[in-house]
């Protein structure tokens, strides 16, 4: 969320660049979807058979069509015959992934009543079989637009060009206090320093509204993993490490909030914003389509074919099977890869991205036509 790239870099508060937590503050229940199956073994059947809407937590794939869009008009200011990438042995131009996104759009009525028309009209080539797939999701927290003493924790916009101040000095030295760069107060330190993992999420305001606040800037300095800090000081057990556990650790043992987060000089710098979240291509995120990646490697506007498991919501229920399409549009600290799955707001998409961490499939899908006219 823009840029998610130093917001996403914190998600190495769990494991090198990975998801992310839940919040106490109340969030709106994901969008109604069909359901998916059971267990990551529930169908066999190849990916062109097997994917739909259903597979990927959407209503339908008509609802892409925004996020298809933004994606053309991005790749609109591209040199077409220049290359934008090189997946497997091919190497694909600007102008083959925009061929490929105008025939995605074109195609979109059908496929939510045939979607074997991926096969037909789309070259699936291999990336990766044994990708890393994470998650990441819209932290919604209570706050003001105006000081109260039941929100005392300030929300700082960028102080500007020059040093910034760390981590310990803002937050327990009042280094930027009373100077004019606040842009909200929150109830919780702790829901704003997750706010800062995410690098974008929504403000819960006394009177029931909302106001977006994104990315706005970092003070350059080192990130520190506090998920890291914690295990190596033998606070949570390596196997326990997710982000609902960090957050459950502060929650416990208060006492040691300002220890252990100064131990991340790191800090993250929000503005208000009228939309949101949005992602490091400028554009609003959509939950389940829009994904970050590593843009030397999948650029901005590159169509792909996910296919493995999500964690099973509510906790201990069976994992489920994501089989997707999603559009490069964000990016963070991914390397290679690595793709970052947004999973949108609320209860679940908060456990989801908490917890999601396993390896997938990763196909790059490009148009027919687009590889006939290289």
């Amino acid at each position: 969320m823009k840029h998610l790239a130093a917001g996403l870099c914190l998600l190495a508060v769990l494991w090198a660049c990975a998801p992310s937590p839940s919040v106490t503050a109340p969030a709106p229940a994901t969008p109604a979807v069909a359901a998916v199956p059971a267990t990551p073994a529930a169908d066999g059947r190849p990916w062109q058979e097997r994917i739909s809407p259903a597979t990927q937590n959407i209503a339908a794939y008509e609802s892409m069509r925004p996020a298809i869009r933004a994606c053309l008009t991005h790749l609109a200011g591209k040199p077409p015959g220049d290359t934008a990438m090189l997946v497997g042995n091919t190497v694909l131009t600007w102008g083959q992934l925009k061929t490929t996104l105008e025939r995605l759009d074109s195609l979109l009525p059908e496929l939510d009543r045939d979607p074997t028309l991926l096969a037909a009209h789309f070259t699936w080539i291999t990336a990766d079989e044994n990708a890393l797939l994470t998650g990441y999701y819209e932290p919604w927290i209570e706050a003001s637009l105006a000081p109260h003493p039941d929100y005392p924790h300030p929300i700082y916009r960028s102080p500007g060009k020059g040093k910034k101040p760390s981590r310990a000095a803002i937050d327990f030295g009042g280094a930027l206090r009373g100077k004019g760069y606040e842009i909200a107060w929150a109830k919780s330190l702790i829901d704003i320093f997750f706010l800062q993992v995410q690098g974008s999420g929504r403000l819960l305001l006394p009177d029931g509204s909302t106001k977006n606040v994104v990315y706005g800037g970092s003070n350059g300095h080192k990130y520190v993993a506090v998920g890291r800090v914690l295990v190596e000081r033998g606070d949570i057990a390596e196997e326990e490490k997710s982000m609902q556990r960090i957050r459950r650790f502060f929650t416990e043992h208060p006492e040691k909030t300002q220890e252990v987060l100064s131990k991340n000089p790191s800090y993250i710098f929000f503005k208000l914003a009228e939309k949101g979240p949005i992602g490091g291509m400028g554009t609003v995120l959509t939950p389940y389509v829009s994904a970050a990646t590593d843009p030397s490697a999948l650029p901005y506007g590159t169509v792909l074919a996910v296919d493995g498991p999500l964690p099973g919501f509510p906790e201990g229920g069976p994992p489920e099977r994501f089989t997707g399409l999603l559009l490069a549009q964000d990016t963070g600290c991914m390397q290679g890869h690595h793709v970052d799955l947004f999973c949108g707001a609320g209860e679940r998409a908060a456990f989801q991205a908490g917890h999601m961490k396993d390896p997938a499939a990763l196909r790059v899908l490009v148009a027919r036509e687009a590889l006939a006219t290289r």
